[in-house]
């Protein structure tokens, strides 16, 4: 493949990563502020009533978000149709059938059916968004789409602390993503229009929808996968149970949701544009999973030495349930290394079938064991069952057949990833004691440590990617 691909790719992912960082380094300071200014029962309708939307989210957009990517030439009047025609019906349904909806948060929280229905506004902007986003993105342009993203992230910011100090509890984080999402929306048309193709190809809209079907159910799937656990738990437990728990979750993962949606949303297109080149296909995979592992190995490491500490910084000390949860949720995001990006590699090759089995099998494990444990150990056994997503099993099988000597070779990457840290850490908690902030310091110092290992080790990989002349390993070898 071109090494035109090669430069978009590395220019979109930098891109990506930036405004990953921005809007983490925006909402890390925010954070700091809410979660000391909001109860944790507030926090648990949030938790709550978000992951309905994320749902909602997936309904509206019925896989044609990524469908679109892969197909040509890419018809991006019919997406905007079925986002303002459907997505309006099922703004429309989600606000009436809001207090059907409450029904599934055990709690006679006063608020649930208010704001169920005021993140239906969300629900409709952030549809309007996604045209011009998925243009930005399936061109391999994302520093268009760069700017708009830290708007969206500063007036967020700015709405949730203002109304927050103010004393609006869970409603300032309601208006702050239905304002940001608005302006969001606004800015990604005012930079794509006149430039975006808005081709509408007649009377072939149901047949899009139908092709897509496939990845509408993936994406439905996976987001049932990442968020079934404040389903469950505001189902049997009371709200400061939920808001404890998705404090402790959003930190397990909080290196997950820097990393995986920048690598990812520049890694899909350019496997699109690599499939027919195997080997380069899995060494951008592959190079991509030894990326998000590298910086969640030492993460993870870090938490569970220090979950107590790290919580009362970013949070205050009315999170006293919450390092219970972080110390086994910190380890959720590496038990499954090959599935992080995995099912882009089927999505590429029209795989969906195999990818759709293995989210069901993940979704089955969570869902079934969750309520299992749930009743058996209380709310910590939601955490528990997020260490077995058995779906990665089939998965890792499907990868070794696509390139089963480079798949080894990952494997023994993934290997010293995981190995190396630990001895580092081991020091650094037998030379800390029982003194927590010492443990703190050093612990710092050994993710430092870990991540200049990994930059010694894999820099050169790399590299050398990057820098491949067009056609060089086009098989596996």
């Amino acid at each position: 493949m071109s090494r035109e691909t090669t430069r978009r790719f590395l220019h979109s992912s930098g891109a990506a990563i930036f405004s990953q960082l921005w809007r983490v380094v925006v909402t890390f300071g925010t954070m700091l502020l809410l979660k000391r200014w909001i109860s944790d029962g507030d926090w648990g309708l949030w938790h709550w009533a978000l992951t309905v939307f994320m749902i909602l989210g997936a309904a509206r957009d019925l896989g044609l978000v990524f469908h679109v990517v892969r197909v040509k030439p890419r018809p991006y009047g019919n997406l905007l149709a079925v986002e303002l025609i459907w997505g309006s019906a099922m703004v429309g349904l989600a606000y009436w059938g809001a207090p059907l909806l409450s029904r599934g948060f055990s709690e006679a929280h006063p608020d649930v059916i208010g704001v169920l229905r005021a993140l239906t506004l969300f629900l409709f902007f952030e549809g309007l968004s996604i045209v011009p986003r998925v243009y930005f993105e399936g061109e391999l342009r994302i520093g268009r789409a760069v700017a708009p993203e830290l708007v969206r992230n500063l007036v967020m910011a700015a709405t949730a602390i203002a109304l927050a100090w103010q004393g609006f509890g869970v409603w300032s984080l309601v208006w702050a993503w239905v304002a940001s999402a608005a302006i969001y929306a606004l800015m990604l048309w005012w930079r794509a229009w006149g430039d975006i193709p808005l081709l509408f190809q007649r009377g072939e809209t149901l047949a899009l929808i139908r092709e897509s079907s496939p990845l509408a159910v993936i994406w439905f799937l996976i987001i049932l996968v990442r968020f079934i656990d404040p389903l469950i738990l505001g189902w049997r437990f009371e709200s400061s149970v939920v808001g404890n728990y998705g404090f402790a979750y959003e930190n397990a993962f909080r290196m997950s949701e820097i990393v995986f949606p920048a690598v990812g949303r520049a890694l899909y297109p350019a496997l699109v544009a690599f499939r027919e080149e195997v080997r380069r296909l899995f060494d951008a995979y592959a190079l991509g999973t030894l990326f998000i592992q590298a910086l969640e190995l030492p993460v993870a490491y870090f938490l569970f030495l220090n979950a107590e500490t790290a919580l009362y910084l970013l949070g205050g000390a009315q999170w006293e349930q919450a390092p219970t949860y972080l110390r086994i949720l910190c380890f959720a995001p590496l038990v499954d290394p090959f599935t992080r990006l995995g099912g882009e590699i089927l999505k590429v090759q029209h795989r969906d079938g195999l990818w759709i089995v293995c989210n069901c099998i993940t979704l089955a494990t969570f869902l079934g064991g969750g309520i299992y444990l749930t009743g058996l150990l209380g709310p910590v056994g939601m955490a528990w069952i997020n260490l077995l997503p058995l779906g990665g099993v089939p998965m890792a099988w499907a990868l070794y057949r696509v390139a089963p000597k480079r798949f080894l070779e990952l494997v023994r990457q993934l290997v010293f990833v995981y190995l190396v840290p630990i001895p580092i850490f081991v020091c650094a908690w037998l030379a800390a004691g029982d003194h927590p902030w010492w443990l703190f310091a050093v612990s710092l110092v050994a993710v430092a440590l870990s991540l200049a290992i990994f930059a010694w080790r894999f820099g050169r990989d790399f590299v050398d990617f990057f820098q491949r002349p067009t056609g060089a390993s086009a098989t596996d070898d």
